[in-house]
């Protein structure tokens, strides 16, 4: 028991929580801020995609760095962000689309029990581990860069939101393909073969919400269309008083 608490309260520990409680709060500011420039609806949704790419670019800048050192602030931006947006799911519960909090609800509670499979499977982490970690992690632009388009008002026509899906499905292939390749197809660590399941895992649940917004999609779209129906008849069909007349 000494062992373990002694282990919770270590330096490295209290320094892992301290930079990730510090991102997540940073994550409050820059929200702030983006707040104040958004105008109309869905402007938390809105802070959120583009604080998104923020992180991308985080990940692009600490590429160079030692596989090990970008491990560490992928995680720290990770779990600061996911910290941040369940913060926010609970503040704008009502002002949010259903859609949004539950599928970022599920997603970030499996992401967080996955970070915590991670800290204690992710050693070593390799350098093609950091490369399919980014690649992976980045296919969420095309995703990000349509909604913020649609929450903006503009019009997501059925060809755009079907090239946005198959460009992220092409971009994870690709990470997959790259990160396997650089192994020489055979894993050397167990870390590496967690971080390809755990892509998967996350994959999957991606995949099942993506399919069930299409799915509503293509119910609105058919409602639509039948209640358009009968208003076209009724403003086709001849007025009886003037055909009487």
């Amino acid at each position: 028991m000494m062992e373990i608490n002694s282990g919770l309260l270590s330096s490295d520990f209290m320094q892992f929580w301290q930079a990730t409680l510090a991102i997540c709060a940073l994550c409050f500011i820059i929200d702030a801020a983006i707040m104040l420039l958004l105008r109309g609806p869905h402007r938390s949704e809105r802070s959120h995609y583009l604080i998104c790419f923020i992180s991308i670019g985080c990940y692009i800048a600490l590429f160079p760095q030692d596989s090990e050192v970008f491990r560490q602030y992928w995680m720290q931006i990770l779990i600061g962000m996911y910290l941040f947006d369940l913060c926010i799911i609970a503040r704008d519960w009502h002002q949010l689309k259903s859609s949004y909090r539950v599928f970022y609800s599920i997603h970030h509670f499996a992401s967080l029990c996955l970070f915590t499979v991670w800290h204690y499977t992710f050693v070593p982490f390799t350098d093609a581990m950091a490369l399919g970690a980014l690649l992976w992690v980045s296919s969420d632009i095309w995703r990000w860069g349509e909604q913020i388009w649609r929450l903006n008002g503009r019009h997501s026509s059925d060809f755009l939101r079907n090239s946005v899906d198959r460009l992220e499905r092409v971009h994870r292939l690709l990470a997959y393909t790259v990160y396997l390749w650089v192994l020489d197809f055979e894993f050397q660590h167990s870390s590496e073969a967690v971080l390809l399941v755990s892509g998967i895992i996350m994959d999957a649940i991606d995949s099942y919400f993506v399919h069930k917004a299409k799915q509503a999609h293509r119910k609105a779209k058919a409602n639509l269309t039948q209640t358009a129906k009968p208003n076209t008849q009724l403003a086709g069909a001849p007025d009886k008083q003037k055909t009487a007349a």
